[in-house]
C-alpha cells in the first residue's frame, strides 16, 4: 500500500482503557467492581475535603478504611467462589489438581486464604460468614497442611456455629503445629467455658499464664468463669488486672459491672 493511500484511512482513537467482554456475566461483574473503585475514590476524596476534616475530630478513619477494605475483599471473594462453584475440582484431572496446589502453594496462596477468612469472622460471626471462613481455611489446609493459623480461624468459625467438639479438634490441630501458638490454647479454654466445663476452662487459662502471665485474653477468661460460678469479688480482680493490660471489650465491661453491682 502506498503512503498516499494510508492518509485516507480514518482511525478511531481508543477513548478509555475499558474492558468489555462477550459473556454479559463477566461484564456485570467487571462493572461492579469499576463501580466499587469509583465509589472508593469519591469517598476518599470527600476524607480529604475541607469541611470534612473539621468533622473528623472524633471519626476512627482507620476502622473505615478498614471496613471499606473488608467490603471489597468479600465482592472479590464472592466471585472466587462463584468461579470455584462454576468449575468444581473433582471435574480436573488429578495431575491438573495436583499442579494447581503445588502452583499456590509456591506462591504462598494459604496465606491469601487465611487471611479472607480472618476478615470474613471480623466482619460478621453470622452462619454464612462462619461457615465461607471454613470453606476458605479448608483452601489453606489443602493447600499447605502445616499452616497452623488455618485450623485456628477455621475452629473459630466452628466455635460461631457451636460445633464445639470439632472447634477443640481444629484448635489441637493448631497447637500440634506451634505448640507456642497461645491463642489456641486460649480458644481452647474458651470452648470449655462455653460447654459449662469451668475446671477444664481454669486449667487451661492457667496454663497460658505460666507462659505469659499478661495475657489479657487468659485473665479475661478467668474472669469470665468466676462470673459463670456467681464468685463476683474474684471475676472483678481478674478484669480489672486484663483491662490493666489491654482494654477489654464492651461486652466484658457490661459483665463487670454486673459482677460489681452483685457485689454490692
Amino acid at each position: 500500500m502506498k503512503k498516499s493511500d494510508w492518509e485516507d484511512i480514518d482511525v478511531n482513537e481508543r477513548r478509555t482503557d475499558k474492558v468489555f467482554f462477550e459473556s454479559s456475566l463477566l461484564q456485570n461483574i467487571s462493572d461492579s467492581i469499576e463501580f466499587l473503585k469509583d465509589e472508593t475514590t469519591e469517598i476518599l476524596n470527600e476524607l480529604d475535603s475541607t469541611e470534612f476534616k473539621q468533622k473528623i475530630d472524633e471519626f476512627d478513619l482507620e476502622q473505615f478504611s478498614e471496613n471499606t477494605v473488608n467490603q471489597i475483599d468479600n465482592v472479590l471473594d464472592e466471585i472466587s467462589q462463584f468461579k470455584d462453584d462454576v468449575v468444581e475440582a473433582q471435574d480436573l484431572p488429578d495431575n491438573v489438581k495436583e499442579f494447581s496446589k503445588n502452583t499456590k502453594a509456591y506462591l504462598n496462596r494459604d496465606l491469601i486464604y487465611v487471611k479472607k477468612a480472618q476478615r470474613r469472622l471480623e466482619v460478621s460471626d453470622s452462619y454464612y460468614s462462619s461457615n465461607r471462613a471454613i470453606e476458605l481455611c479448608d483452601k489453606a489446609i489443602y493447600v499447605n497442611e502445616f499452616n497452623s493459623e488455618a485450623y485456628y480461624f477455621k475452629g473459630k468459625a466452628l466455635v460461631n456455629l457451636k460445633r464445639y467438639d470439632q472447634a477443640i479438634d481444629e484448635f489441637v490441630n493448631a497447637l500440634a503445629l506451634d505448640s507456642d501458638y497461645l491463642k489456641a490454647r486460649v480458644a481452647i479454654a474458651d470452648v470449655n467455658r462455653l460447654n459449662g466445663d469451668f475446671e477444664d476452662a481454669l486449667d487451661v487459662y492457667d496454663s497460658v499464664l505460666k507462659i505469659n502471665r499478661e495475657s489479657s485474653e487468659a485473665l479475661k477468661g478467668k474472669a469470665l468463669v468466676y462470673a459463670d460460678l456467681g464468685e463476683y469479688k474474684k471475676a472483678c480482680n481478674f478484669f480489672k488486672k486484663a483491662d490493666s493490660i489491654s482494654h477489654i471489650n464492651d461486652n466484658s465491661r457490661d459483665i463487670w459491672d454486673l459482677c460489681m453491682d452483685k457485689m454490692d
